[in-house]
Order: structure tokens, then C-alpha cells, then sequence
């Protein structure tokens, strides 16, 4: 199995937890569903295995509890039992095609295990069920970008922002590609706008300083330095990529 790139999984936290069904009082619930809530409980709190034995109790009875096959598999990637997640995740789809949630989330750890077809495959599928969230058309933008698919890359990352422009995460990527690209006043846009929305954005205010000695603006760059290293940036590591860049100019 191939490496995983954690942050992708980290940034798809909020994918990995199907929403918890409206409980009535505990004495009203179903064995499952106590089973059930006690899974998502010790999920939330980080403990892992015991999700595990909760989720499997859930399933022993009732095969077919949808949300516990999807949020187990969200916990057997944490795990890094990424077949195990896989499983899970086919299950779910198998008993709810129209499972957005489960196709997302088999596509984020596709992706993360360096397996783009598969990963444009279940967003797409993730779209085609709920084609007004942006997430899914960032998501595979990225994997397009990765793939050199510019033209199908950027229509993505265009759509996700026409979707909900307020999201810096997706100028921030788009900027990267631009930047990668050689799009160098492209990607500065793209920077500028992520931190117009997020204005404590490290990451925007680093990758913009790079953008900006990129371009020969050494004055902004060393600003966006600055305020980058005062966010938490590490200070060495950006200026020594700034230095490299003026020593090609």
C-alpha cells in the first residue's frame, strides 16, 4: 500500500463523521442505536478502537445501519487499515448509492494513496448526487492539478468557487497550481483573496511571499514573510526558498 499524504485525510475530518441520527432520551434508544451513539462518542474523542467494537456491535444487529459502515471506515483510515476503510466505505455505497458522504470519503483516501482515477471516480460520483457542494469539485481539482489536467483542474476549482466563494482553502490550492504553473500574478490573486477571507492564513501569507519574489516585489515579499513567521511559519525554511528564488532570477 502506498504512502498516504496525511493532510489531505486531516483536511476531509469533517467528511469522515456521518451526521448523528436525532436521538430521542437514552432510555427510548435501540440497542444500535446506543451501540451506535456510543461509537460516535468515542470516535469524537479520539479512542479509536473502542469505536471499533462499538461499530461492530451496531452492525452485528443491524447489517445494514448505513452511517455505521461509513464512519467506521473513517475510523479504519485513521487506523491506517486502508483496505479495511475501503470495505467499509463499499459497503455503505452498496446499501445507499446516493451515499455522497461514503464516495467522498473513498475518494479522499484514494487520493491519498496516489490512486487519482479511482479518486476522480467516486467525486464525480459524490457530484453527480450533490452537484452544489463545492468541496467535491475542489477535491478533484486537486487531483486534476496533480495529473497536469489544466483545462479540467481549473473549470473545478472555478466551480467550487462560484459554489461558495468565501472558502480561502480552495484560492489557496488553486494559487499553488497557478504558482506551479508559472502563473505567478495568477497565483498573487488567488493569495490576496485567501487572505482577504482568512487574514491569519500562514500558509497564504507564506505561499504569497513566494509568489511575490517570484515577481521581483522583495519588499512584499519580505512583508508577507514577516507576517507569515509572526502567524507561525517556520522562519528558516521560507527565507531559504525566497533566497533560492532571487539567486535564479
Amino acid at each position: 500500500m502506498r504512502g498516504v499524504d496525511v493532510r489531505i485525510l486531516m483536511l476531509t475530518t469533517s467528511l469522515m463523521l456521518a451526521a448523528l441520527v436525532t436521538l430521542t432520551a437514552c432510555s427510548s434508544l435501540t440497542n444500535e442505536e446506543k451501540s451506535y451513539k456510543a461509537a460516535v462518542e468515542f470516535q469524537e474523542q479520539g479512542k479509536l478502537l473502542e469505536a471499533i467494537d462499538e461499530y461492530g456491535k451496531v452492525l452485528e444487529l443491524d447489517p445494514v445501519f448505513v452511517d455505521a459502515y461509513t464512519n467506521r471506515g473513517a475510523v479504519y483510515t485513521d487506523l491506517g487499515k486502508y483496505q479495511k476503510a475501503i470495505q467499509d466505505y463499499d459497503q455503505a455505497i452498496q446499501l445507499n448509492p446516493a451515499n455522497e458522504k461514503a464516495y467522498s470519503n473513498r475518494g479522499n483516501l484514494h487520493a491519498s494513496l496516489g490512486e487519482p482515477d479511482l479518486a476522480i471516480g467516486d467525486y464525480s460520483q459524490a457530484i453527480r448526487i450533490a452537484p452544489q457542494n463545492p468541496e467535491y469539485y475542489h477535491r478533484r481539482a486537486n487531483v486534476y492539478a496533480r495529473l497536469g489536467h489544466k483545462d479540467l483542474a481549473l473549470q473545478d476549482y472555478a466551480e467550487a468557487i462560484r459554489l461558495d466563494p468565501s472558502i480561502a482553502a480552495v484560492f489557496i490550492d488553486r494559487g499553488k497550481y497557478n504558482g506551479n504553473r508559472n502563473q505567478h500574478q495568477q497565483a498573487l490573486d488567488d493569495f490576496t483573496e485567501a487572505i482577504r477571507l482568512d487574514a491569519d492564513n500562514r500558509e497564504a501569507f507564506a505561499l504569497r511571499s513566494v509568489g511575490n519574489a517570484h515577481v521581483g516585489n522583495d519588499d512584499a515579499a519580505q512583508q508577507d514573510l514577516e507576517r507569515a513567521v509572526a502567524l507561525g511559519y517556520t522562519q528558516s525554511f521560507l527565507e531559504d526558498t525566497l533566497q533560492q528564488i532571487k539567486d535564479r532570477r
